[in-house]
């Protein structure tokens, strides 16, 4: 055990002071009510994100696949729109005792409409196919803001594992050197190295966790070394109450489910459409030999099939009842959509409150808390696990305050999907992905 003076007993208790003044500053800091404003309120996502986000349309192989979906329903739709029926071009040559030589021609009319009802549910095909693309560049953009936040917070939490080791060593290697000089017992020399093999271990997990969020991000936006920073203002905080049903009703998957439910009505009317016949008309001329005899002859006939044996009301029974299921999971999914965009904007209102307490409780950050503490324990005040103690606490704040920031923007990707705000926040109700080029490695 060592002795410490008069004077350096009073110079500590200085320093105790000043701690204990700070931390009362922190604790009253944080007791008080957050503002719900920040710097600047984010209308709309900058646009660094944006041109990252035409980039990763660009390359994302989901995109070009809904896109090659799209040209697919146009290409039908196209067909849709052509005649049902060619003409037929009939010539007939006979000799027998009669010598016969005719050419006729005969065509098929869309007495009923088919074409008509065919061209409906291609066109509700397209609209379909179009909320699909929306929705797989919305899912795309969403999948990559949350591994693009992921990716900078995991980034920030390893630098931050880096400052604790690096502040862990020099204590070790403080304590090393009070050791020898017999300043300190055995047992807090000991300490002081364990605590920082603990913080390398850490920071390896640390690490870990930066390469898995790295590698997430690459699966859907390919590699990039450029990335934008994440903002450091939040954006507004949502207002339910001003969430109407219109704007639910665009959300893509209800976009889809609404023109694939038109699509089945219009299917039900080709099916009907199915069962009236329609008739065949023939116009044939030609000239008939009969020995000294040679006529000319001009035949017209009506062909109409009978569906006698098959009415086709099955398929039309068949159709009613695939309206039904379409019918009724489009309005499961209005539903679900409407609680799911109240929770989501609950979380991120209660999380966005959380982060803003921490960001106006001026906390003293750990290097300073560091500081302080090493003085504290130089003196004698705090022993060795006092000291890691209280610096832990320090380091693994601002630690849980970065996977703060994360879940606050998550939480907000997820308010975006479920309100159907992506094109709003982006700035832009159609936008398409211009660039094909890749980003730097």
């Amino acid at each position: 055990m060592f002795l410490v003076s008069r004077t350096a007993r009073v110079r500590t208790r200085g320093w105790a002071a000043v701690v204990c003044l700070t931390m009362s500053m922190a604790v009253v800091a944080q007791s008080a009510p957050p503002s719900l404003e920040t710097s600047s309120a984010l209308e709309r996502a900058p646009p660094v994100l944006v041109t990252a986000l035409r980039e990763v349309w660009a390359r994302n192989p989901a995109a070009q696949a809904a896109e090659a979906q799209l040209a697919l329903a146009t290409a039908k739709a196209d067909a849709a729109g052509r005649p049902i029926y060619n003409p037929e071009l009939d010539i007939n040559a006979e000799n027998a005792d009669v010598d016969t030589r005719s050419v006729g021609i005969s065509q098929t009319i869309d007495w009923s409409g088919k074409r008509d009802a065919r061209q409906t549910a291609a066109s509700a095909e397209i609209r379909a196919a179009e909320a699909e693309l929306d929705g797989t560049r919305q899912r795309i953009a969403l999948d990559w803001l949350r591994g693009f936040t992921g990716f900078q917070v995991a980034t920030e939490q390893a630098a931050l594992g880096a400052r604790r080791v690096g502040l862990l060593e020099q204590f070790s290697s403080l304590a090393e050197r009070r050791f020898r000089a017999g300043d300190i017992p055995v047992l807090e020399r000991d300490l002081a190295v364990l605590a920082t093999q603990e913080a390398r271990a850490q920071q390896a997990g640390l690490i870990a966790e930066q390469a898995k969020a790295r590698q997430i991000l690459i699966g859907v936006g390919g590699r990039s070394a450029a990335l934008p920073p994440l903002p450091r203002s939040l954006p507004p905080a949502v207002d339910d109450a001003a969430l109407d049903s219109s704007r639910l009703a665009a959300l893509p998957a209800l976009r889809r489910a609404q023109a694939e439910t038109e699509a089945a009505q219009a299917r039900v009317s080709m099916a009907e459409r199915d069962r009236k016949a329609d008739p065949t008309f023939s116009l044939t001329g030609g000239r008939v030999r009969n020995g000294p005899f040679n006529d000319r002859v001009i035949g017209v006939a009506v062909k109409i099939p009978l569906f006698v044996r098959n009415s086709y009301s099955a398929e039309v029974t068949a159709a009613r009842s695939n309206v039904d299921v379409a019918a009724a999971s489009q309005r499961d999914l209005a539903l679900r959509a409407g609680a799911e965009a109240e929770q989501t904007g609950e979380s991120y209102n209660a999380l966005r409150e959380a982060w803003l307490a921490w960001e106006n409780s001026r906390v003293p950050s750990a290097d300073e808390r560091a500081v302080l503490l090493q003085k504290l324990w130089e003196a004698g005040e705090i022993s060795a696990s006092d000291y890691l103690v209280q610096l832990k606490q320090s380091l693994d704040t601002e630690l849980t305050a970065a996977g703060l920031r994360a879940r606050v923007w998550q939480a907000w990707t997820d308010w975006l999907a479920a309100s159907g705000g992506v094109a709003a926040w982006l700035g832009s109700a159609d936008i398409t992905s211009t660039n094909s080029g890749e980003l730097p490695r």
